[in-house]
């Protein structure tokens, strides 16, 4: 089976230790489009995963880390382990992996760095996936592109939205 990196980066308008507490918990998967928490069991978390992908809004590009759209599919089960965000001296690192069937095997690094800012601070988020087998999986790796593009989204709106409670 061949390898695959994916790579999606985002800046978010709120610091990386009030983006980081937003990944400290289950609640942390269901930021991924299409996922539902359905348990725990021996330090993996059970999710429900809708397989299909977001889609860019017209007029934008996955890439870019703008708006996504998702859309409904074929649902299936993914196991997930996830560690808890590192603090290292100039970042938070979190590592977590999936498997599940007809999804790729993947493991995925999630890094926020501080970016200095006038009157606030911000924070550079970059997520990395190495995926095997995403060939003969229902994602390809625009779709899986596109599904790491809407994570960073939507921490992004989940931290900007906490910051200016």
């Amino acid at each position: 089976m061949s390898s695959t990196r994916t790579r999606a980066e985002r800046q978010i308008a709120a610091d990386p230790t009030s983006t980081a507490l937003l990944l400290a918990g289950p609640s942390a998967l269901e930021l991924w489009p299409g996922v539902r928490c359905l348990g725990e069991v021996g330090g993996r978390v059970l999710v429900e995963v809708d397989a299909a992908v977001p889609e860019a809004t017209p007029g934008t590009e996955a890439s870019s880390g703008t708006e996504v759209t998702p859309v409904t599919g074929p649902v299936t089960a993914a196991s997930v382990t996830a560690q808890p965000p590192l603090r290292t001296p100039t970042a938070f690192v979190t590592r977590f992996a999936w498997t599940g069937p007809d999804l790729p095997g993947t493991d995925g690094v999630l890094t926020l760095t501080y970016v200095p800012g006038e009157g606030r601070p911000s924070t550079w988020a970059e997520l990395v996936l190495d995926s095997t087998g995403l060939e003969s999986s229902r994602l390809d790796a625009d779709g899986l592109a596109r599904m790491a593009q809407a994570f960073l989204a939507n921490l992004g709106e989940a931290a900007e939205s906490r910051r200016a409670a």
